[in-house]
């Protein structure tokens, strides 16, 4: 019966596009994010994604990334899929407890709420990570977000450091049901949309130097 309610109302919600990502250099944590914003609201009110990779980072292979998200404090939850889509690949929810961020890895292989996902980790960072009284904001480098096996065929899937790549975000205005925890259950996305982020405009040649200085949350 819930699975049946989650699948309908999935069905039901909204979908949008982001916008095209352009260049943004963070003068918080002196990185160079690739950044999206993807519309919830027709009245314009949005979640900005941006991203950050080594320019060590090679086709066919894993690396890190540095993810920093921004995001309305009206949002209850915020979600982003690392490989376009709600089931077989690396999912993020992010929610605001207090004054204080929480992420949490998931993977799901059906339209279900997706259970925590050990295969990719956050390291959250305190540089890059505030609020005020419109918006909160965190920054987390992950690491197994841009390779996996979707299908469990010992088949990997990575992300193109060199180019496109198809990314998904949720939105709901409902918080989880136990916010201090990031292993919490929460409710179904009101809108879901899909763009293509620019990972080549997200290189940083100073990478390592710069990530090093980043202090741990």
């Amino acid at each position: 019966m819930l699975k049946n309610l989650w699948l309908g109302l999935v069905a039901l919600a909204g979908m949008v596009a982001a916008a095209d990502t352009a260049i943004y250099q963070d003068p918080d944590t002196g990185l160079t994010f690739s950044s999206a914003f993807a519309l919830y609201k027709s009245d314009g009110r949005g979640i900005t994604f941006r991203i950050a990779i080594p320019a060590s980072a090679q086709q066919y292979a894993p690396f890190d990334a540095v993810l920093q998200v921004v995001v309305p404090n009206d949002v209850g939850w915020a979600g982003l899929a690392w490989g376009g889509s709600m089931t077989r690949n690396p999912l993020l929810a992010a929610w605001k407890n207090g004054n204080n961020a929480v992420i949490t890895s998931r993977w799901t292989t059906q339209h279900t709420l997706p259970p925590t996902y050990a295969g990719s980790q956050y390291t959250l960072y305190k540089t890059g990570t505030k609020s005020n009284s419109t918006h909160w904001q965190f920054t987390a480098k992950c690491t197994g977000c841009t390779s996996w096996d979707g299908d469990g065929s010992g088949t990997t899937r990575y992300l193109n450091p060199k180019g496109g790549n198809r990314l998904a975000f949720a939105y709901s205005p409902s918080k989880p049901s136990n916010p201090s925890s990031a292993s919490s259950s929460f409710p179904v996305h009101d809108v879901h949309g899909y763009w293509s982020h620019d990972f080549n405009a997200a290189i940083n040649q100073n990478w390592d130097a710069v990530v090093q200085k980043l202090v741990v949350q």
